[in-house]
């Protein structure tokens, strides 16, 4: 469940003891209605870039953090932050924990970008 979801149950076992007034009924059934990712785009600038970056070298089966900020010219924090969306996206997975290890999967090499 999303933290939206969760949002969303709580204030409704709410209403039972004090109804929604008359006038935000609308405005609620909207919000409740409306989709988390529909106007978010599906990678930030950073993660189409590493994404990118990783299909170009497929080849090379696995990269730490560090090696692709390096040859991003990207700080590692970037790249750790963006990577983390690729991961809970499966675009790429994390192989090993220390030192924290990525490779690309096969879902993030069928990915394809339009300039």
């Amino acid at each position: 469940m999303s933290l939206k979801s969760d949002f969303i149950d709580y204030v409704e076992s709410n209403f039972s003891t004090n109804p929604l007034p008359e006038n935000l009924e609308d405005y609620w059934n909207t919000f409740k209605n409306s989709s988390d990712k529909k106007n978010k785009p599906a990678f930030t600038d950073n993660g189409k870039l590493i994404l990118k970056f990783l299909q170009d070298y497929a080849d090379r089966e696995t990269w730490k953090a560090k090696d692709i900020a390096e040859e991003l010219f990207i700080s590692s924090r970037t790249v750790s932050g963006s990577i983390r969306k690729l991961v809970s996206d499966g675009y790429v997975e994390k192989v090993s924990q220390d030192p924290v290890i990525y490779r690309i999967t096969e879902k993030g090499k069928e990915v394809i970008f339009e300039d």
